[in-house]
This record gives structure tokens, C-alpha cells and sequence, in this order.
């Protein structure tokens, strides 16, 4: 395992503590599989477990980016209302810029750095408990109704989320990473 991948995986949120039952359930199944001991030893583990903890890896990741693109897109319309209402705009401007707002680059992977991600639902559900509401409310619909408060806690609270879901993203890719190579180098010592 590499060093980087390794302190990914130590600067995980370690002083943040799950708040909820549900909250501890997605945090936990991801710190699980992000934690050095999960993939500790990987050339002493069999093919099939190999290709299985591949698997789980992948389908969380796949949940972890979905629910991040999910934050994203909210965290810039949000954003982007509040710079409306600072400028004195109208809701139908807001409409109007959506493909500018959701088509920028800012803050996604580049070409290089992107994986493979299907734009389906994922498998894999992860309850993200009271953090759920940032990505699965009516605010969107009602974001003329929203008041100026509530607006700058929603961004604020977009923005952390969306911070956290991409630090446990580069984790997981770490991992994945890490059972890549070691399923790379079996299948290269099957052919010899």
C-alpha cells in the first residue's frame, strides 16, 4: 500500500463522530473498508476474496460518487441563488443559467483522475442519516420560498458534505488501487 493512500486513509474525519444510528452505519461500512487493515496482506488473500472485496469496494464507491454528484449539483444551484439574490436577479434567470451553473468544471475530476461511473442509481444504499436532507429535500423546488438564513446554511452545510463524500471517495480509490495491483499481478503470474 502506498504512502498516500495510506495517509488518505488516516486524515478520514478521525475526530468526527457519527451523530445517528443511520449516520453510524454508512460512516462505519465505509471506515471499514478504507481502514489499512482491510487491506492489509492482500498477496496473502485467494483470487475470489480478492475479486470480492473489489466488488464491495467498488459498489460503495459507485454510492459515495453518486451521492456526491447528488450534493454537488444542489451545493451549485444553491450557490448560484445566492448570487442571484445578491445581484438582484429573478428565479427565471436562475432557470435560464442551469445548463452554465450544472456544466462548469469547477470542483469535479479531471479526465485523468475520473474513474468509470455509471449514471444509474447505485447498487449499494448508504443512509447518510440527518445529513440525507441535503440531497433529498424539496428545496430545489421551493428555492424561492427558502429565506436568506436558511439559504446560507444549506451552502455551507452542501459544502462540508460534498467535502467529506470526496475525502472518503479518494480513499476508496486508494483501496481499489490497492486490489488492482494485487489482482493485476496474479493474473501476470497466472500467464508466466
Amino acid at each position: 500500500m502506498g504512502a498516500a493512500t495510506t495517509r488518505a486513509r488516516a486524515t478520514l474525519h478521525p475526530q468526527k463522530a457519527p451523530q445517528t444510528d443511520t449516520e453510524v452505519r454508512a460512516t462505519e461500512r465505509i471506515r471499514r473498508l478504507v481502514d489499512s487493515a482491510y487491506s492489509s496482506e492482500l498477496e496473502k488473500r485467494d483470487l475470489a476474496t480478492l475479486r470480492r472485496m473489489r466488488s464491495e469496494c467498488t459498489a460503495v464507491e459507485e454510492a459515495v460518487s453518486y451521492t456526491r454528484r447528488l450534493a454537488q449539483g444542489r451545493f451549485e444551484i444553491l450557490s448560484a441563488e445566492q448570487a442571484r439574490r445578491e445581484s438582484g436577479g429573478s428565479v427565471r434567470d436562475l432557470v435560464a443559467d442551469l445548463p452554465r451553473i450544472l456544466g462548469d468544471e469547477r470542483g469535479r475530476s479531471s479526465a485523468a483522475n475520473a474513474r468509470l461511473v455509471e449514471t444509474a442509481e447505485p447498487i449499494v444504499e448508504l443512509d447518510w442519516g440527518p445529513q440525507r436532507h441535503l440531497i433529498d429535500d424539496d428545496s430545489l423546488a421551493t428555492i424561492d420560498t427558502l429565506d436568506d438564513a436558511d439559504l446560507i446554511a444549506t451552502v455551507a452545510a452542501l459544502r462540508e458534505f460534498e467535502r467529506e463524500l470526496s475525502d472518503y471517495r479518494h480513499a476508496l480509490h486508494g483501496v481499489l488501487d490497492d486490489l488492482d495491483k494485487q489482482i493485476a499481478t496474479r493474473a501476470a503470474d497466472d500467464l508466466a
